[in-house]
């Protein structure tokens, strides 16, 4: 015991002196970059801020989470910090901070730290739950399919028309489910739910953050799994693809894609035999694609439902061409259309919200400071939020009409690239990015072409239903009338 009296008290005089000297360091290098503290959020809770866990909880339930954050941030200004369970999170829609984030200092800002171990007994790692070399990995295996040439071939759309949100699963696995024709197998009804589910689960586990180990739920594993065991079955299908373009026996590919381009999975069996990884890869495509093109074109006729002369100019630019014009470069330059579909995004984000925690110790240009406009010296391990639904809805960048759906305002004003995010930026913004709007564009414009009016048939206002993308709680209820 005499011993270890004095090794104990040497220990932990050095960890104190570490800790002191770490403290002195980090002061001395914020005070070099002007640093200073952003606002801090007044908790009812300031220890985990429960207070606000707990109402997230109860405004996520009552559809009421996305106003809320307007209030929040009108209340507390543009940058902020809460406090997470116990982890500090920046919450900012200064686009400054935005660029510095997600372009800048790209490499300083992840996601692995937060998404992996919530989310990876559900989809593994993937582009969506890695950073650094493994996520470029997973990035460059889905850029060959969101190609022009596989995304601008438009008459696999004419056939889906009708039931347009099976076209995801075709693009995806090479198969429609028949979501909207009732045709759906027992087996792909079985997935669906299981897959919405084990993501549900995921987000959870992410909200808990380190309290993640408390919510093991028996019942959501048992969604993963199912949701493995069907996927894989289209994996084993990619990768026999593969086998037989290997052998160089081409008369023997007789499950080769059709209709003019090839589904995902098998352009990534193209690139790789790992079944693990194309199992992660293609579940976490199904999560960033599900609903999102549908939830758009939903939001576009709640809108023109709404706003009849705006629909009728639409369809007077539609009528001006012929049905064989309607083709991704022309679609995506005509002006009315454009202007429709950038308001529609401003005003109704697919993805409202996006988060990052810092990988390293960095700093952030804007948001500390009485005045909110100083640097902000920020922790490795420090969580960040910005909300899209917020920073579209800023007066002082758009207007005092910034809440009203004006598609004419495109004609004059052009956001900067950090004002106006509707598919994120920088390095990991949506890879889909063409083929969501080459997709909404065409739909619409058929539709438009194929009714001469349509009528709302809502009288409720637009509810954001928040999960991992923001859709309309109420649906989208109109009436189409053809001459």
């Amino acid at each position: 015991m005499g011993i270890l009296l004095p090794v104990f008290v040497t220990a932990f005089a050095s960890l104190l002196v570490y800790q002191c000297w770490k403290v002195l360091r980090i002061q001395a290098h914020a005070r070099a970059n002007g640093c200073h503290q952003p606002k801090k959020f007044p908790h009812k809770d300031p220890f985990l801020g429960i207070d606000l866990f707990l109402q997230a909880g109860k405004l996520f339930e009552e559809n009421r989470y996305l106003p809320e954050l307007v209030r929040r941030y009108n209340e507390n200004g543009h940058t902020f910090q809460i406090n997470l369970l116990g982890t500090p999170s920046i919450n900012t829609i200064e686009p400054e901070n935005l660029q510095t984030i997600y372009s800048l200092k790209f490499q300083d800002w992840g996601v692995q730290p937060v998404r992996l171990p919530a989310q990876e007994p559900f989809c593994g790692r993937g582009f969506i739950t890695t950073d650094g070399a493994a996520w470029e990995r997973s990035r460059s295996l889905l850029k060959p399919s969101f190609r022009k040439s596989n995304i601008a071939n438009l008459s696999i759309l004419e056939k889906y028309l009708i039931k347009y949100l099976d076209t995801a699963t075709l693009f995806l696995f090479g198969e429609s489910f028949g979501s909207l024709s009732g045709s759906t197998s027992q087996d792909a009804n079985r997935f669906m739910e299981a897959f919405d589910h084990a993501m549900f689960g995921s987000g959870f586990r992410i909200a808990l953050g380190p309290f993640r180990v408390l919510w093991p739920s028996p019942e959501w594993q048992k969604s993963c799994l199912t949701t493995h065991q069907f996927a894989e079955r289209y994996v084993d299908k990619a990768i026999e693809y593969r086998r037989k373009l290997d052998s160089q026996d081409k008369t023997e590919v007789t499950d080769e894609p059709t209709d003019g381009h090839q589904n995902l999975l098998y352009n990534m069996a193209e690139q790789t035999k790992d079944r693990l990884q194309l199992r992660n890869e293609v579940l976490q495509a199904l999560m960033a694609a599900q609903e999102t093109t549908a939830v758009l074109i939903s939001n576009v006729f709640f809108l023109l439902s709404r706003h009849p002369r705006v629909s009728d100019k639409l369809r007077q630019e539609v009528l001006s061409l012929s049905e064989d014009q309607l083709e991704m470069d022309v679609l995506l330059n005509m002006k009315e259309l454009r202007n429709v579909l950038n308001e529609a995004l401003r005003l109704y984000p697919l993805f409202p919200q996006m988060n990052r925690v810092a990988l390293c110790d960095t700093v952030l240009p804007k948001g500390g400071g009485s005045d909110g406009r100083s640097p902000i010296y920020v922790r490795q391990g420090t969580r960040f939020d910005t909300s899209f639904f917020v920073l579209h809805r800023q007066r002082d960048i758009w207007g005092e009409d910034a809440d009203e759906f004006k598609p004419d305002r495109w004609d004059t004003f052009k956001p900067d690239t950090w004002q106006y995010q509707p598919f994120g930026g920088g390095p990991r913004a949506c890879v889909g990015r063409q083929k969501a709007l080459t997709e909404a564009s065409y739909v619409v414009a058929r539709m438009l072409r194929e009714f001469n009016r349509i009528e709302s048939r809502d009288a409720q206002e637009w509810t954001g239903k928040v999960q991992l993308t923001a859709k309309n709680a109420n649906g989208c209820k109109v009436a189409l009338f053809r001459g």
